[in-house]
């Protein structure tokens, strides 16, 4: 199967004028957003589920069905309330519906089991949430029905008769979905966009596992070929790009971060390689169309075939960079860590950006702590009190990463979204908006890299060389480094530097990250209430905010750049890409039950020649084999034609190009100045 799917439709471009090309023409014009306009909604008032309810109707009865030309996947935004506060209970994109649960029932089977149940409910919240459910979902079908009659009245004054075919079969679908469940792969398709628009604005899952079934169905019965599926996948990936619920132009224009995250192949719940058909239709559809979502995370473990990896280097030579790599062999048994059970661990996806999650089992929150303040604070610390040896400098750094261990998170888990809350198949079944059956609480650490090199600098140059006092560190600390450059410059040409496999400043890295995960779990296990996991993470976000941190002993000053994820220190980078796998494989990142994350940018000279694809394809499996972090993103780039989009936006040939900023992909000349400095600052690798 995976190699018909290889070897099906091997044009990698779109057909120029082909009902793809012309639609995703329309996304780069922006047409989709004449769906997005503002409207009196009358507020029902009140607060509570069933007043979130009762405003999610009003809103949907207020936005009128939407179709465009060439489309076969229909529905864009809803209608904007004129109201500056209309609060509908939304979630915070996160985490994906649970489609394993909405796509082999559909809408209205959830309608009718909450008015059912609450026949013979007498709990005062139970009976709550389950008429919540019941407004929420009677006025989803109502909205889909409207589609379905929009679609109707469009194929009968429709002149073409092809299109007019499409518009009958759009129309079908609809009815179907209004009333029923999806009974093939162009519904199912559907029902994934219906759900986005109703809510389920963020990260998706698990998407050719859950969508799988039906696809095979039809081509089994005749009623699909291969091209005719890929286009429909094509078709579903150009509506990805409308931003959301509430998308209009401009409103993801401070982080692009719009969390719209697939989970492709991996591993079944029982250990089974999950790749697929759909998984290579993905993988292939992303390619060809070059838009910046959504993002394809692609498992691996020890089963998986050769053409996985084969097709996935290929996607990430062509430079779309919205393809990252997770390793089964590190994040399954993080989750176990969790007391996960391997079934569900297996099924993990990953959320709006890096975090290891279970789709449709699952809620999630976090926070993000900078080492660099623990580093820095110890350092200025010692000018006044200088420390006796380099074990006591570290302790005091250990020391002060104490808050961030002993992190205690208010209990989040509920979500207070009855149309998304009834997709969690666990809150369904309890009728209680916090039954999620796990509940993931994350204290993520940033900066690892920047303080692995901070500490090996104070080892090396402090304690062993003594060419540098505690005194004059802190002082130049204080100072910002101004007046100080060739203490600076000491620091930054004459210690080692984490990235480059040199044993003694990687050891250091996981010194500290290690350190942090074990407390992390050490104290999970007095986290009160059923399934909340206490999960450490190395990652990171909102890097361009970061460089406001002060100035820091690796010899960064305020404003410089700061490392993104586990990755090392921007510019630091100075060995090969596998040099900086080593330095991370040093770690035993299945500590890190959060998510563990490196980053590395190759230079599209890279992909010249026919050995391009070969050479990425050993990288990523270096990756694997190592062991290193559970997600590799790789970035495809080029300096000097970011830096000349930089200076010409409009111009059309940079209108379409991507760059992978941390756990998300946007249009580089649609990123804020600072996010822009970071991927341009980013080291560019060979291979």
């Amino acid at each position: 199967m995976a190699e018909i799917a290889v070897k099906t439709k091997e044009i990698w471009e779109l057909e120029p004028g082909s009902r793809t090309w012309r639609l995703r023409e329309g996304y780069w014009q922006g047409t989709h957003y004449k769906a997005a306009r503002r409207v009196a909604v009358q507020d029902p008032g009140g607060e509570g589920l069933v007043a979130c309810a009762r405003r999610f109707a009003a809103l949907l009865a207020a936005s009128e069905p939407f179709i465009q030309p060439d489309e076969l996947i229909v529905g864009s935004c809803l209608a904007l309330p004129e109201q500056e506060r209309f609060d509908l209970g939304y979630y915070d994109s996160h985490y994906p519906p649970g489609y394993a649960l909405l796509l082999p029932r559909g809408l209205a089977s959830i309608r009718d089991e909450a008015r059912e149940r609450l026949k013979g409910e007498t709990d005062p919240e139970r009976r709550e949430f389950l008429r919540a459910v019941e407004i929420s979902y009677a006025a989803a079908c109502e909205y889909v029905a409207r589609y379905a009659a929009r679609a109707q009245e469009l194929a009968a004054v429709e002149a073409d008769p092809t299109r007019r075919a499409e518009l009958e079969r759009i129309a079908a679908i609809c009815r179907e979905l209004s009333i029923g469940k999806p009974t093939t792969f162009h519904a199912a398709l559907q029902l994934v966009q219906f759900v986005r628009v109703l809510g389920g604005r963020g990260c998706i899952g698990r998407f050719d596992q859950w969508l799988y079934p039906f696809l095979a169905d039809d081509l089994a019965a005749g009623r699909l070929d291969l091209e005719e599926a890929l286009e429909l996948v094509e078709c579903a990936f150009i509506k990805m790009n409308e931003f959301g619920a509430y998308g209009e132009p401009g409103v993801f224009a401070v982080s692009n971060d719009s969390l719209r995250n697939i989970a492709l192949a991996g591993q079944t719940p029982d250990g089974k390689d999950a790749a697929n058909l759909l998984t290579y239709l993905c993988l292939r559809a992303s390619g060809r169309l070059m838009l910046p979502e959504p993002k394809l995370n692609v498992r691996f473990f020890a089963g998986s075939p050769p053409e996985l990896l084969e097709m996935t280097a290929k996607v990430i030579s062509l430079g779309g960079n919205v393809v990252a790599v997770y390793n089964d062999e590190v994040a399954v048994p993080a989750l176990l860590r969790l007391g996960i059970p391997p079934e569900d661990a297996r099924d993990y996806c990953n959320d709006g950006c890096e975090e290891l999650i279970i789709g449709g089992k699952c809620t999630i929150q976090f926070r993000v702590w900078d080492s660099l303040t623990a580093l820095t604070d110890a350092a200025r610390f010692a000018g006044e009190h200088p420390f006796a040896s380099f074990g006591e400098f570290l302790s005091d750094v250990k020391r002060r990463l104490a808050p961030y261990i002993e992190n205690r998170m208010d209990d989040r888990s509920a979500i207070t979204f009855p149309f998304f809350a009834a997709t969690i198949a666990d809150c369904l079944a309890q009728a209680s908006a916090k039954g999620a059956r796990y509940k993931i609480e994350g204290s993520i650490l940033a900066q690892v890299g920047n303080t692995a090199d901070g500490l090996a600098a104070i080892r090396k140059l402090v304690f062993e060389e003594g060419v540098l006092s505690q005194e004059e560190l802190a002082a130049a600390l204080r100072d910002e480094y101004r007046g100080r450059e060739a203490l600076r410059q000491m620091i930054l040409n004459r210690s080692p530097k984490y990235g480059n496999d040199q044993d003694g400043v990687d050891a250091l890295a996981r010194e500290i990250a290690e350190y942090f995960c074990d407390q992390v779990h050490a104290r999970a296990a007095n986290v009160p209430g059923p399934g909340r996991k206490g999960a450490p993470g190395l990652m990171c976000f909102g890097i361009h905010r970061k460089a406001d941190l002060p100035a820091s002993p690796d010899g960064r000053r305020k404003g410089d750049l700061t490392a993104n994820s586990f990755s090392p220190a921007v510019g630091m980078d100075r060995s090969g890409p596998t040099a900086v796998l080593k330095s991370a494989a040093k770690t035993d990142a299945t500590k890190a039950s959060h998510g563990s994350t490196l980053d590395i940018a190759l230079h599209t000279s890279v992909f010249r020649g026919e050995e391009g694809v070969p050479k990425v394809a050993a990288l990523i499996e270096t990756f694997l084999r190592l062991p290193c972090t559970a997600t590799l993103q790789l970035n495809v780039l080029d300096r000097e034609t970011l830096l000349r989009a930089r200076e010409h936006p409009d111009a059309p040939e940079f209108r379409t190009l991507i760059v992978r900023v941390w756990g998300f992909s946007a249009v580089f000349v649609d990123l804020p100045p600072e996010l822009q400095d970071h991927v341009l600052a980013r080291t560019e690798h060979g291979l």
